[in-house]
């Protein structure tokens, strides 16, 4: 399934005549789309032993266990994929004539967000649940210079994700939009991954 959305121009291409989705060993077909805003986390759960008593042995998991245990490592995760993708994207701009991006924090934020959102909340579009759009999430994020955005679900690297977007018309313009000059990059590895690119002027 595929969607594009830029910011002042229209709609992306359908998919190829014959393309086809591949599967993921869980059965679920890798999704793409492109828009404007997005946002991502990793998050995960850190099984621990249980108190001893009657189940003494059973395992429990705890927020405390994954706020000290795996957060940094997360963040080193996302961290990476932050610059797989920022390094891939301005890989394919310099072979189309276009300038690099830079990373912008405000964007990575704004990415990262969104996400989490879509992951955690079990959704994939644009548009979140409550109705606001990439630029009312950017604007209430205090960011004026969002452009354009592309999303994906379900490939498993910065590699897979960014060949999906280059195969897709409406992702490959967002990547490869000369008057783009920063990048922010989201991943939320809880089920999906669910991945955000979003492009700033």
């Amino acid at each position: 399934m595929s969607r594009h959305a830029r910011t002042p121009r229209g709609a992306g291409d359908p998919p190829p005549p014959g393309h086809r989705s591949p599967r993921r060993p869980d059965g679920r077909t890798p999704r793409i789309v492109a828009a404007l805003a997005g946002t991502a986390l990793v998050t995960g759960a850190v099984l621990v032993p249980a108190p001893a008593g009657p189940a003494a042995g059973t395992t429990r998991v705890t927020a405390v266990a994954l706020t000290a245990q795996l957060a940094p490592a997360q963040d080193a995760q996302v961290a990476w994929a932050q610059g797989q993708v920022l390094g891939l994207v301005n890989a394919d701009r310099s072979e189309h004539g276009c300038g690099p991006l830079s990373a912008s924090a405000p964007l990575n934020q704004l990415a990262e967000s969104y996400s989490t959102e879509m992951g955690t909340e079990d959704f994939f579009s644009h548009t979140d649940p409550a109705g606001r759009t990439p630029w009312d999430r950017a604007r209430a994020m205090g960011i004026a210079n969002l452009g354009g955005e592309n999303i994906a679900m379900g490939q498993p690297t910065p590699q897979a994700v960014m060949s999906a977007w280059m195969h897709s018309s409406g992702h490959r313009a967002n990547i490869l939009d000369c008057a783009y000059h920063s990048l922010g990059v989201g991943v939320y590895y809880g089920g999906g991954p669910w991945w955000t690119e979003d492009f700033g002027f």
